[in-house]
């Protein structure tokens, strides 16, 4: 079950996921610094997977993402966003000791996330700038 229920928590997460093609402004101010749109960005994709919000989600996550589950699997777009919006797995979620690393256009995202029911999971998440903002790249999910 834990295993499932990490796949899937993985899933909307590369999912989300946090990030995200989005209208500037939507991942903070356009002259915060890009370490806190990154930020930002994975705040609004756990919120968005939490509501089961489809529309921003697919925003988010670009339409060429690549993500692993834990048990191997390569994922993709379709595979990260909830179907018919119910409520992802990542409704209630919180961060911690998150860390952005920008690098020109490209941001790479080193945290972890505790869920509703206090499990742990590593996250390590690209992001980048395009023409509509940030958006999530590529996602790797595992447990601490």
């Amino acid at each position: 079950m834990r295993s499932f229920k990490f796949s899937l928590c993985l899933g909307l997460f590369v999912y989300a996921g946090v990030l995200c093609r989005l209208a500037p402004g939507q991942a903070g101010p356009a002259n915060a610094k890009p370490e806190d749109q990154v930020l930002q960005l994975e705040r609004d994709w756990l919120a968005a997977d939490g509501k089961g919000d489809t529309a921003m989600l697919a925003r988010m996550i670009a339409d060429d993402f690549m993500g692993g589950s834990s048990n191997g699997r390569l994922l993709d777009k379709q595979d990260v966003i909830p179907q018919g919006g119910s409520q992802g797995a990542f409704a209630g979620a919180v961060t911690r000791d998150t860390t952005v690393r920008v690098f020109g256009d490209t941001a790479v995202l080193m945290g972890a996330i505790r869920t509703a029911d206090a499990e742990e999971i590593r996250v390590t998440m690209v992001c980048q700038r395009r023409a509509n903002g940030w958006q999530m790249i590529a996602m790797q999910l595992g447990h601490l």
